[in-house]
């Protein structure tokens, strides 16, 4: 990059990255920008300059494609599952943040969205990989769940618009249907037994203090019944989300969302493959979150991966800003993005 442009680029970041830093900070080297905002200004006005900048896309997309080359030279990449050598990260990652910046120029008016932020989600949900499926059938590089992305407006498999004979088995399509039930199922039971499914340790003390009192626990077979059911429930799970998979991936095969022919196939099958669809849904997803959390990156973040209700605060100040829930999937997910965050911006 030019070194100028460069220099000019670092002036624009410095206030976005520093806001609440005094000059000494300010004046950093390149290096020593790691900071995150944790309560992200409302202001669309600086970060729709930074964004709009024409070296910024190319910038950003170089500097996340150097954390991938220092962290995954070797070895498989996660999720793909092959090594770097054999992924085009160039054309990915120059596409991707192109889509990112237009996200981000088309919903500041919602929240601004910090960019760095969205590409170190997004390597957190999918590694970029835009045929990522999820044991919960989320979908894409953006990882949406079909019920959330259809909230965006996308096109999902499981409601695809092409004609039944356009794909192979269609009658796995079904599968996508009978998963979410049986998921559902599965829900409502630890809700209404969440002492058995929430306080586990805490039940199984009582029983075994009770057993070992001689007294006979008269709820051990209802307990028994009810993990049984469960255990069934999950089983008949995992086969029709395995169908499901199989269906999605049998479509994926062989396709690229680069070439035009298969992209128009996407376009009325899997939206969620998709970059203009599936960031442009995040970005707005992560504005919306971030509104409601009083610019709360952490608890917006945590609400894209647990669901925004998790990340209510009940009382006091904290009701403006939100929380981090305590599910450990969720702390460790935002705790990623806090450290590739850091180490892309170290390359920028």
């Amino acid at each position: 990059m030019n070194i100028k442009r460069r220099h000019v680029l670092q002036a624009a970041l410095t206030p976005l990255i520093f806001p609440l830093l005094g000059s000494t900070a300010q004046a950093a080297p390149e290096s020593e920008f790691s900071e995150i905002r944790i309560i992200q200004d409302k202001d669309p006005e600086q970060i729709q300059a930074v964004v709009a900048s024409k070296d910024f896309a190319p910038t950003l997309a170089r500097a996340v494609h150097n954390f991938l080359v220092d962290n995954y030279a070797s070895g498989n990449v996660p999720v793909w599952k092959k090594p770097l050598s054999q992924i085009d990260f160039t054309s990915r990652l120059t596409a991707i943040s192109q889509q990112v910046v237009l996200g981000i120029l088309r919903h500041s008016a919602i929240y601004p969205v910090d960019p760095f932020w969205i590409m170190s989600q997004m390597l957190t949900e999918s590694f970029f990989y835009e045929f990522a499926v999820s044991s919960a059938l989320a979908v894409g590089p953006c990882q949406f769940i079909a019920p959330t992305a259809r909230t965006y407006k996308m096109v999902c498999a499981d409601e695809h618009v092409l004609l039944d004979d356009a794909v192979k088995h269609p009658e796995l399509k079904q599968s996508f249907a009978k998963a979410s039930s049986v998921r559902e199922q599965m829900r409502t039971i630890r809700q209404n037994n969440a002492n058995l499914f929430t306080n586990t340790q805490t039940l199984l003390r009582t029983v075994l203090n009770r057993n070992a009192q001689g007294v006979v626990v008269s709820e051990a077979g209802a307990y028994l019944k009810i993990l049984n059911q469960v255990e069934a429930l999950q089983t008949e799970y995992n086969q029709e989300r395995n169908n499901a998979r199989q269906y999605l991936e049998e479509k994926f095969n062989g396709r690229s969302i680069f070439n035009p022919q298969d992209k128009m196939f996407f376009e009325q099958f899997e939206q969620r493959v998709l970059y203009e669809y599936s960031i442009n849904a995040m970005v707005k997803m992560m504005a919306e979150n971030l509104k409601a959390r009083g610019g709360n990156i952490l608890a917006a973040a945590a609400g894209y991966n647990a669901g925004l209700g998790n990340t209510k605060a009940p009382f006091g100040v904290f009701t403006t800003y939100g929380r981090i829930p305590n599910f450990a999937e969720t702390v460790d997910y935002v705790g990623k993005i806090v450290v590739i965050h850091h180490e892309i911006l170290q390359r920028m």
